[in-house]
């Protein structure tokens, strides 16, 4: 039996600071985007689990929230089913540990001037990702890019075309060894009157004069491996872990540093990362060999 941590979540048209070309292999979280809020920590449960309603419409201070879709996965991989635009959550009895978070929009909000906003979500990590899914956009002058989000209506009907992966598909401004690809997947409209290609064509397009706000899905989605930990989940856990052994002489805060069934290309990749993104690698490690992924 696994265990399944349960939320929901908002969604915003992004972080004060997502259009700059600063760290933006990072993950976008409520830490630095105000308007990602957590509207209910359900709780954590035990697969399998059927037919869990997620509201249609969910109050908090004083607005409706609109639910738009489930995401589940353990930080590595996506579910299969998911992402899910339906009302019920279903896992089946996997093991490991999972993040299951329904995510909801408030409509009408938005930046108030006529454009297309497009963000990527990461559907193995379960949340939002700072790089553009934007490759191109028409007209070519209605996106400023490089890293921006938005492409202007002011003018004329604009599309937007989503690139073939993202440039960092972990979380690291220094990629790990053999990390492989993160693909876009699909598109999926969250508020407005957007033209979409069918899954997975590239394209989207946002009529002149209005706005509207769309998700590109990047993930890499091999089968999922049972019986490893969540890297949403799992993050604090192992860096406790770590930090205790650390202090006994081993593991990464040891003096000797990492330890663990990694090669050398590894190894440097760990020691080139600062203490904050050291911590994070730690789980990111911790699970990958609990799914028996080997690293170089």
């Amino acid at each position: 039996m696994g265990a399944v941590h349960i939320d929901y979540k908002t969604i915003s048209w992004g972080g004060p600071n997502e259009d700059d070309s600063n760290d933006v292999w990072q993950v976008e979280t409520g830490a630095n985007d105000p308007g990602e809020i957590t509207l209910e920590d359900v709780g954590t449960v035990g697969t399998p689990i059927q037919n869990f309603p997620a509201p249609d419409t969910y109050s908090f201070g004083g607005k409706d929230y609109q639910r738009v879709f489930w995401n589940v996965a353990d930080g590595i991989d996506v579910v299969p089913g998911y992402p899910s635009t339906g009302k019920f959550l279903n896992v089946p009895n996997l093991a490991g540990v999972f993040s299951a978070t329904a995510w909801y929009v408030l409509p009408g909000s938005g930046p108030g001037t006529p454009g297309l906003r497009a963000r990527s979500f990461d559907i193995d990590l379960n949340n939002f990702r700072k790089e553009t899914p934007i490759h191109a956009a028409t007209p070519a002058e209605a996106w400023p890019g490089p890293n921006n989000h938005s492409i202007s209506t002011h003018s004329d009907d604009v599309v937007a075309v989503a690139k073939g992966s993202l440039l960092y598909p972990a979380p690291f401004q220094n990629q790990p060894p053999g990390e492989p690809a993160k693909y876009f997947k699909q598109w999926l409209s969250v508020f407005g009157s957007l033209k979409i290609d069918p899954p997975p064509g590239p394209n989207v397009g946002c009529a002149a004069k209005t706005g509207g706000l769309v998700l590109a899905f990047f993930g890499h989605s091999p089968p999922v491996h049972i019986g490893k930990p969540s890297l949403p989940l799992s993050y604090d856990y192992w860096a406790e872990f770590w930090g205790k052994r650390g202090a006994e002489g081993v593991g990464p805060w040891g003096p000797h540093g990492p330890s663990g069934p990694w090669g050398p290309l590894t190894q440097r990749w760990f020691e080139s990362l600062g203490p904050d993104q050291q911590q994070v690698a730690v789980g990111m490690l911790t699970a990958k060999i609990a799914a028996g992924k080997l690293m170089p």
